[in-house]
């Protein structure tokens, strides 16, 4: 068995950071868009919208309860065979859908839950002085939902920011694509893959950090 070698190990960690902006692109662009849809699941779910609670509990359900590998799989490789829209798509672009998906259902709980710690009594209090539910929503309740569902959000971020590594899977050269074809042509599987996992630690340790202190931020605050 070959010995640790370190020089390899260190010469792996520029030509990763190198493709750190991409990984750092799709986990941005996921989250944007996983907040929109997320925060308009918890909505539909918390308010119990007509036509589209059954809709929306059963989506939730889905994704939450499937692999995100399957799932990315099914749209990228399974949904192509119906459409050439989906067949001709960038990974970069199916990459960033599948985690949307995903982590919408995910994130829309923890918004729901944070729309529910909110009194129940100022929503009416809203409607009765005249405000649409809309506005009650976004005027009211929402500013205050938004510090309690900071913990939660910024875990499942952070998950997201994980996941980022499965879409090599498909094809999107991204930090861990680097990693899979350099100990591939090498055989360095251990020092290559070690320091792709030193990488991920110290990236997930900052944005811990971030969330402690963002946490104890708002906290104050309010």
């Amino acid at each position: 068995m070959d010995a640790f070698r370190v020089d390899y190990f260190l010469s792996m960690i520029p030509k990763i950071l190198k493709l750190l902006p991409e990984t750092v692109k799709v986990a941005v662009f996921s989250l944007a868009l996983s907040l929109v849809f997320g925060l308009l699941l918890a909505i539909i779910r918390q308010y119990r919208i007509k036509g589209l609670n059954f809709i929306s509990s059963v989506y939730v359900s889905f994704f939450r309860g499937t692999p995100f590998i399957g799932q990315l799989f099914l749209f990228y490789y399974g949904f192509a065979q119906f459409s050439d829209s989906i067949k001709e798509m960038s990974p970069f672009t199916a990459v960033i859908i599948a985690l949307s998906c995903n982590y919408c259902a995910f994130m829309s709980e923890d918004i729901r839950a944070a729309l529910n710690s909110v009194d129940k009594g100022q929503y009416e209090a809203g409607l009765s002085i005249g405000l649409r539910p809309f506005t009650v929503i976004r005027k009211i309740v929402l500013p205050q939902a938004a510090r309690i569902a900071v913990p939660g959000l910024s875990n499942n971020f952070i998950n997201l920011f994980k996941s980022t590594a499965i879409g090599f899977m498909i094809g999107y050269k991204d930090m861990m694509a680097v990693v899979s074809m350099e100990t591939s042509r090498t055989y360095r599987f251990l020092e290559g893959y070690a320091a792709a996992m030193l990488i991920y630690w110290i990236i997930i340790s900052v944005l811990s950090m971030i969330q402690q202190k963002t946490e104890r931020y708002l906290n104050r605050i309010y």
